[in-house]
């Protein structure tokens, strides 16, 4: 059982029972531009069951995401790879280092969790670029995926979290939705800065559910830089994906490092440990 120690925010023990206003058509997007929640914790909490699943790769290799036949990994070769590395790490020695030399087309380098996890759930992971990229297109580094209705075998896609360059140089978090009734969520104004040469956390939560209570938060190292109130609930089973898909960045050849990913009941948060 692993053990994590987390600062959650007022609106993280809320949030499983608030009853909030949403919109008719289902498509309120909510941008909320400065931590105005975040300050108001409750005291430091001991948290053990909380995490359904991690993945920390001191092992020296992915059986963490393997274990159980419920998950995997993906490199397109030859443009891609994927390997545990000691370059960087956020906690101990190892993590995952993804690489991705794609010029023209669209390639992967994944990792990637499976499960039928509860409604409401956190999906986070850190990330480390050693420096910024040029994107063209969109570079994804999280999806969240759920079988097709009455064909588990299809996969389909659902919602990417991606980098895209600002015209400065600076890279920024966007949501993309693959439903049409959906697709791109606007960027915040101002932005929440991806930064470059440290970690960095990626978290968000996901209420799966085929009403309009269906929510997506995410959190830029525990910052709120989307808030999507929309139904969900295509399948119970999702798709927990850490990843570098993408082409034509500028270098052409990106690396990006992955480590301590989770799903978890309860908020890891930037200052977690687990």
């Amino acid at each position: 059982m692993y053990r994590i120690q987390i600062r959650q925010p007022a609106f993280c023990a809320n949030i499983g029972r608030e009853n909030m206003n949403r919109s008719t058509a289902g498509r309120s997007v909510r941008l909320v531009l400065a931590a105005l929640l975040l300050p108001a914790c409750a005291p430091r909490l001991q948290l053990g069951s909380e995490i359904l699943w991690s993945a920390h790769h001191e092992t020296g290799d992915l059986t963490e995401w393997l274990e159980g036949g419920k998950g995997g990994s993906v490199a397109d070769a030859p443009d891609t790879s994927l390997a545990v590395s000691t370059d960087f790490a956020h906690g101990g020695v190892y993590s995952v280092k993804l690489t991705n030399d794609a010029a023209s087309s669209l390639e992967t380098a994944s990792l990637w969790r499976q499960d039928t996890y509860p409604t409401d759930a956190y999906y986070s992971a850190w990330y480390y670029l050693p420096r910024t990229y040029q994107t063209t297109d969109d570079w994804i580094v999280m999806q969240l995926r759920a079988p097709v209705a009455g064909d588990p075998t299809t996969i389909s896609l659902l919602l990417d979290i991606d980098l895209r360059s600002l015209p400065g140089g600076e890279l920024v978090l966007t949501v993309f939705d693959h439903r049409p009734a959906y697709l791109r969520s606007p960027t915040p104004d101002p932005a929440v800065l991806v930064p470059v040469g440290t970690w960095f956390q990626i978290e968000a939560f996901y209420r799966n559910a085929g009403d309009d209570t269906g929510r997506f938060v995410l959190w830029l190292d525990g910052q709120v830089a989307y808030d999507l109130h929309r139904p969900f609930g295509q399948n119970p089973a999702v798709y927990f994906t850490a990843c570098s898909v993408g082409d034509d960045l500028s270098p052409t050849e990106s690396t990006l490092y992955i480590d301590d990913a989770a799903v978890s009941l309860a908020q890891v948060g930037p200052t977690g440990t687990f």
